[in-house]
């Protein structure tokens, strides 16, 4: 091997081994960048909760992050001494979750919110929207679940009120104040009705179960959710617009919960569980 073989040689090995190393610092680097990014998730989620007075939103995250907080006492980052006054603030105030206080103080903020719960309700369960909705309180993890007709379970959640109260507005406000229009929602269980006794080979005038309409919807209409279609169809029964192409919408009914809807506003007709347009 002549001389100038042997300089590219070692010009080759040399570069290597640059760039090896630039690459483990690279990869260093990112992996600081990416725990500075959960340290900075984890100060603004925990600035955040201090500031609506969450503490078991507090503790909850807490517990999320105990191997990252355990990483920044290990490195004294300077958040670690806030983090654990705070932590303790939050252990002091979770005293108002006990049963002796929880129930006035979510009674207190639903009626301030305007969003009042049903008479029948008695702690751990409360009942809104004449029983549509209903949250779980659980006392000893706790947290709360709120669920509807339809869904067992819309979120759960470290049970404080303001977040409690927070939650179930925007479930409220995603379901009964979006646009409806009657129309546009009968022409569509009507296609889908149609679509499924072709597919079935049954004739125009046949019951179809009412399960089969959502799952088709389910699969072919983007974002559909069964509460919200259940929600529209209690509203088209309320309006009574149900006539197109001739024909008239009619539900019937099931025995089997399982497989029926329970109409919003019309819970004492049972459950429905087929569609006829006749």
């Amino acid at each position: 091997m002549d001389t100038l073989d042997t300089y590219i040689e070692s010009l080759t090995k040399q570069m290597q081994e640059l760039a090896i190393t630039t690459a483990e610092e690279v990869t260093q680097l990112r992996l600081k960048a990416e725990q500075a990014e959960q340290i900075h998730e984890l100060l603004v989620n925990t600035f955040l909760y201090l500031g609506k007075g969450w503490p078991l939103h507090i503790l909850s995250l807490k517990k999320q992050q105990e191997l990252l907080l355990k990483i920044m006492a290990s490195e004294h980052h300077p958040a670690v001494t806030i983090l654990s006054e705070v932590h303790h603030l939050a252990v002091e105030q979770t005293t108002k979750f006990s049963r002796a206080y929880f129930p006035k103080i979510l009674a207190d903020a639903c009626d301030q919110a305007r969003l009042p719960i049903d008479k029948e309700s008695r702690h751990p369960t409360y009942l809104f929207n004449r029983g549509f909705f209903k949250l779980t309180v659980n006392e000893s993890k706790k947290t709360a679940r709120l669920s509807n007709y339809e869904v067992k379970s819309l979120w759960e959640i470290p049970a404080d009120v303001g977040a409690i109260v927070e939650g179930i507005q925007r479930e409220h406000k995603r379901l009964f104040e979006r646009r409806f229009s009657g129309s546009e929602f009968l022409s569509t269980i009507r296609s889908q009705y149609l679509s499924l006794i072709k597919q079935g080979k049954k004739k125009d005038g046949e019951s179809i179960p009412i399960r089969d309409i959502t799952r088709r919807l389910g699969k072919n209409k983007d974002k559909f959710r069964t509460d919200e279609f259940l929600i529209d169809l209690s509203q088209l029964v309320k309006d009574g617009s149900t006539r197109i192409d001739g024909r008239c919408l009619e539900l019937q009914q099931t025995k089997d919960d399982n497989r029926g809807m329970l109409l919003y506003g019309k819970e004492e007709q049972g459950y429905i569980g087929f569609v006829v347009f006749k």
